[in-house]
């Protein structure tokens, strides 16, 4: 059989920095991964693209949402007919996860090596996740449809968030493992070996077509001023879920990653030509002006949609 781990959390949450620990803790085997981006351009799969690993970039929606289920339903049975030992599938930051039951048991005829679902490991942002909770539907699913957490960003919060986002927890799923930790700090092997999914019964999902956020890219072909492209994200940061991506600078390559007001830009060690940035609107179709009010300012006619 293989082994098959969802993993779930906000955007921003840590789910990357997750999955880059897990390919380094399953190096000795024979693995798969399934990436999923909301948007167009697939992030995450460069941030830990290997050799020798089996992967599925899937983009532009939820893998949950009717409009790529159909492109995630293939993948798995694909993945199913490789000699992968297991498979980890990192959901995207608003993904809904209650339908997974059923699209298990959908594919059980048309796999080729069975899998063993151990569960949904659901990645909680310690900074985000109590404003957030009641207002995202998709973020108490995640918690509900979940059988491990994991309250990231520890060191940026007091106990008290901690103990109050353990009770929101458990509230919403009193059967759930709880960690607590900084930059995903796990010994994730050990979880993931014993972990073992509620076997829930799914639901439908909240993820549809109309539900999914306002996604922008923005490129560019030229270098960009760091210091015009801080002042930009600054600018548009407040009024998005999530912006992420990679710029050519005059300090070099850079990654970039906002979660909210958290902003950062870090040394990319890849070439980059140009920029590619996605951002995730938590204003709707508003974040047009906003980015255009912004352009204004710091980047105009350099940085593009």
């Amino acid at each position: 059989m293989i082994q098959l781990v969802l993993l779930t959390g906000f955007l921003g949450a840590g789910k990357t920095t997750l999955l880059t620990s897990i390919l380094e803790a399953y190096h000795d085997r024979k693995i798969g991964v399934i990436i999923n981006e909301f948007g167009k351009i697939n992030i995450d799969a460069r941030l830990v693209e290997k050799e020798g690993i089996e992967m599925s970039e899937l983009s532009n929606g939820s893998i949950f949402c009717a409009c790529i289920k159909d492109k995630f339903v293939d993948s798995l049975i694909a993945l199913s007919n490789t000699d992968i030992e297991y498979l980890f599938v990192e959901a995207s930051g608003l993904a809904d996860p209650a339908n997974m039951p059923q699209i298990l048991k959908g594919i059980e005829a048309k796999t080729g090596v069975p899998y063993h679902y151990r569960g949904a490991l659901c990645i909680i942002d310690g900074e985000n996740f109590l404003g957030l909770i009641e207002i995202l539907p998709a973020l108490q699913r995640q918690v509900e449809y979940g059988d491990v957490m994991v309250i990231n960003k520890a060191d940026l919060i007091s106990e008290s968030d901690i103990v109050a986002i353990s009770e929101q927890v458990q509230e919403i799923n009193p059967d759930a493992h709880i960690y607590v930790t900084s930059y995903c700090r796990i010994d994730i092997r050990d979880v993931v070996e014993t972990m073992e999914s509620m076997e829930k019964e799914g639901t439908e999902t909240t993820n549809t077509f109309e539900s999914r956020p306002n996604t922008l890219i923005l490129k560019a072909e030229e270098m960009l001023s760091t210091e015009a492209l801080l002042q930009f994200l600054e600018e548009i940061a407040p009024h998005t879920y999530r912006i992420k991506g990679f710029s050519e600078t005059e300090k070099g390559p850079q990654e970039i990653s906002c979660v909210r007001k958290n902003i950062q830009l870090k040394d990319w060690h890849d070439e980059v030509k140009g920029s590619e940035i996605v951002i995730i609107s938590a204003v709707g179709i508003r974040i047009m002006s906003v980015i255009t009010s912004a352009l204004e300012k710091s980047l105009k006619g350099k940085l593009h949609f």
